[in-house]
């Protein structure tokens, strides 16, 4: 077992009147914790953060809360967050816990709820039973209907799965893939399966939905037999001719024939023609012996060799040209072969012709001079330095020619591809579609389910109520006889009903109805006092934080109320902590005279008391906001002591805050003193004036006109400002509450109470100021140039 105690409070931010907080001063939580504040000083807001961190509400967890807590010596720092262990073992009593455990309108009479759980005891089990038998007839009329709209929706889900597998078969029923032969090998099923996996394939769809569902469902085409290329003269033929170009031929030259080839190739080719005749054909005149020797002398037979390779190398580049042009000629067709490829084979045509045209003109270059040098071998020719004979590339054609062989080969493959193509177009053109239709089906089953889950659950909650074998917590006896000494009566008896689940509550032997608040708060704190007990049988000891618990109970039990809660949380120690926090001030007072009872040692060790107030903080731009101070009671200490009085510690409160707001006449110190005017100025003025008029005892508004009346001579001034609180503030006692008061003249006000105090009873006022440790001189004028500080300053 654990001992876990609250040390200190080090943070709170953004939590109602709590922001950006930070205790000042920093005081240390013992065992035992009693808290004062009037309404609106944040006591509530900080229980009710508290009860929000045990019941993992996310607006306590988002509030910053930091404490410094305890376990068993060492200290560690707890946040308000989920997961800490530390929040189940606090245990919160307030107006909340009231609500949420007590069902008091029950048919039949009240019926307290018995505790069902560890933790947040909330809910009535018959109220409980017939609010979830309520909502399953409310639940189960739903499903079917619901279940209807989604069969029908995921129908039509189906249809359109068909519908695409359908499409697809009509596409591809002829490729060499068998999968879309039919629509029983095709299904739904195969597109449903596709567009559930992972969309990336879609990718891969099919761009030209005719090409790919042609190919895919196309015969394979005929092989290529291109023509081989003939043997084509290259670089090798220049350098031949270049060679020829060079010789020199060494004859007899006749004169009349140098330099003409033209007559030289017409004389040679003409000697064969006049063998065996005596005269020449052409002119005429006689060919004698001479004469032939002379032409036989010019055409030696080294020119013949010369002519005769000349006119060899040119008929081989003729050959080389025609070889070239033959098989451009018979390049394949472009509807020849498969579609992609029909574009290569354009451009190879292209740059074939092209290459030829260049081949063939360089041909003609080398042909043009060696017929040259053959007609006038006695001459210089050459040829460009520059030229070069090479053969128009076949490889080109050669690799479309391989790759369409290629694609013959892999026909079956290439249609399959293709069929793949055209199935993934027309699954993608129905994925956003599909998302669509099956979104709408998976959240129609998802209502049906969770329609179905919560009637489910429902018939469990219903079925683990009905069997609920506990009894209730505590005894009826216990709380019968507890409930007598809170309420300090006995007219009320709680006995258990027959299934033992419930209490019977009877008022004088009848069944009790229209039970008081004061009633219904004291048995809720003993069912809170009960499950605190429970759990220190079960588990550590927890940390007790109890906020306003005897509000609303008669003033004249109080007594018995402060000392059963004295009893059960100081006395006791099952509770590792306690922390009361109250506004009424009697309660308070009670609880400090039994601290003072506990020896001095123990007590400065385990007992602390304060007072958590209200203080008004100029912010940028001169707002004024609330911040919460929690302020040290010191125990012992002479002037707390004479505090106990609510008269005097009304006193104290609205002297202090005018004294505040004459030092320092700002905007929150005028705004401090307007919030004392409606509570502690009026209940102030309520215990003075019972005093000086006992007659009109109960009527604050009969009060002020009784003493105004009495003790004429009140100057005009203050008396108006007397008239106008009066007016404002006497709450259902002919109240104008649509005029309040402007802060500026709240310390006005303040001051004209004071006033009338000291008018009507000088001795009475000058005593109060002495014991309080006030200078009645600066209660009664509000000049800053008057006010001393009093030597009991460090005490408000």
């Amino acid at each position: 077992m654990t001992k876990p105690m609250i040390r200190r409070i080090k943070k709170i931010d953004n939590y109602r009147i709590f922001q950006r907080w930070g205790p000042s001063p920093d005081s240390e939580f013992p065992r035992v914790n009693l808290i004062y504040g009037q309404n609106g000083s944040g006591k509530s807001t900080l229980a009710n953060l508290m009860l929000g961190c045990a019941e993992n509400d996310q607006e306590a967890f988002d509030s910053g809360l930091v404490l410094d807590v305890e376990f068993d010596g060492a200290r560690t720092e707890v946040k308000a967050s989920p997961g800490s262990a530390f929040w189940g073992r606090v245990r919160v009593f307030n107006n909340d816990f009231v609500r949420q455990n007590l069902s008091f309108e029950a048919e039949g009479g009240p019926q307290p709820q018995a505790l069902l759980t560890i933790g947040k005891r909330n809910v009535d089990t018959e109220t409980r039973l017939a609010e979830l038998r309520k909502k399953l007839d409310e639940v189960r009329p739903k499903i079917a209907p619901e279940k209807k709209q989604a069969e029908s929706t995921d129908k039509a889900v189906q249809d359109r799965l068909s519908a695409v597998a359908k499409t697809v078969v009509d596409d591809l029923r002829n490729s060499p893939d068998t999968r879309y032969r039919a629509t029983n090998t095709y299904t739904k099923r195969q597109v449903r399966e596709q567009l559930d996996e992972d969309k990336i394939i879609l990718g891969e769809a099919s761009t030209d939905l005719d090409a790919d569902r042609k190919t895919a469902t196309s015969e394979a085409m005929a092989s290529l037999s291109p023509r081989v290329r003939g043997p084509i003269s290259e670089e090798e033929t220049v350098d031949e001719a270049r060679r020829l170009l060079t010789v020199n031929v060494v004859v007899k030259v006749i004169e009349n024939l140098r330099g003409q080839p033209e007559r030289s190739s017409w004389v040679q080719q003409g000697i064969h023609l006049h063998d065996g005749l005596d005269k020449c054909l052409f002119c005429g005149q006689p060919l004698t012996a001479d004469r032939r020797a002379e032409l036989t002398a010019h055409f030696d037979e080294s020119l013949k060799k010369l002519q005769e390779a000349i006119d060899v190398l040119v008929g081989r580049l003729g050959d080389s040209v025609n070889a070239s042009k033959t098989y451009l000629d018979a390049l394949p067709a472009d509807a020849s072969v498969y579609g992609d490829l029909k574009a290569d084979l354009q451009r190879a045509r292209a740059a074939y012709q092209a290459e030829h045209k260049t081949y063939s003109q360089t041909v003609e270059k080398i042909v043009a001079a060696l017929k040259e040098k053959r007609n006038n071998p006695f001459d210089d020719v050459a040829l460009d330095p520059q030229l070069t004979l090479i053969a128009p590339d076949v490889t080109r054609v050669d690799k479309i020619v391989a790759a369409h062989k290629e694609k013959i080969t892999n026909h079956d493959e290439e249609a399959r591809a293709a069929a793949r193509r055209v199935e993934l177009y027309h699954l993608k053109g129905f994925a956003d579609e599909y998302e669509k239709l099956k979104k709408d089906v998976e959240e129609k089953n998802k209502t049906v389910k969770s329609l179905a889950d919560e009637a489910a659950d429902l018939e469990r909650q219903i079925l683990e109520l009905e069997n609920m074998d506990a009894d209730p917590v505590p005894g009826a006896d216990e709380l019968t006889s507890c409930v007598a000494i809170l309420l300090g009566r006995n007219e009320l008896r709680f006995s258990t009903t027959p299934d033992g689940k419930h209490y019977i509550i009877n008022r004088n032997d009848a069944p009790a109805t229209n039970l008081s608040e004061g009633e219904q708060t004291a048995i809720a704190l003993l069912y809170f006092l009960v499950s605190v007990r429970e759990d220190k049988n079960t588990g550590d000891e927890p940390v007790v934080i109890i906020d306003d618990p005897v509000s609303s109970l008669d003033s004249g039990i109080l007594f018995g109320a402060s000392a059963y809660l004295w009893s059960e949380l100081v006395t006791r120690t099952y509770a590792s902590q306690v922390f009361l926090m109250t506004h009424d001030f009697e309660l308070f007072r009670q609880w400090l005279v039994q601290m003072e009872s506990v020896p001095k040692n123990a007590r400065e060790c385990g007992y602390s008391a304060y007072e958590i107030k209200t203080r008004y903080l100029v912010g940028d731009g001169d707002s004024v906001c609330r911040e919460p101070k929690i302020l040290p009671w010191k125990l012992g200490d002479n002037l707390k002591k004479r505090l106990r009085s609510q008269y005097h510690f009304f006193f104290y409160q609205v002297a202090g805050a005018l004294r505040t707001a004459n030092e320092n006449p700002g905007l929150a110190a005028q705004m401090e003193a307007m919030a004392l005017i409606p509570n502690a100025a009026r209940r102030m003025m309520e215990a003075f004036l019972s005093f000086r008029c006992p007659e009109k005892m109960g009527s604050f508004h009969g009060s002020m006109r009784a003493v105004l009346d009495s003790k004429p001579g009140l100057d005009d001034s203050v008396r108006t400002r007397i008239e106008r609180y009066l007016h404002t503030y006497s709450h259902m006692e002919e109240a104008d509450i649509t005029r309040p008061l402007d802060p500026s003249e709240a310390t006005v006000v303040l001051k004209s109470l004071f006033q009338l105090m000291n008018h009507v009873d000088h001795e009475h006022f000058t005593s109060m100021c002495k014991a309080l440790g006030f200078e009645a001189e600066i209660l009664l004028r509000s000049s800053p140039d008057l006010i001393q500080p009093s030597e009991h300053e460090g005490e408000r």
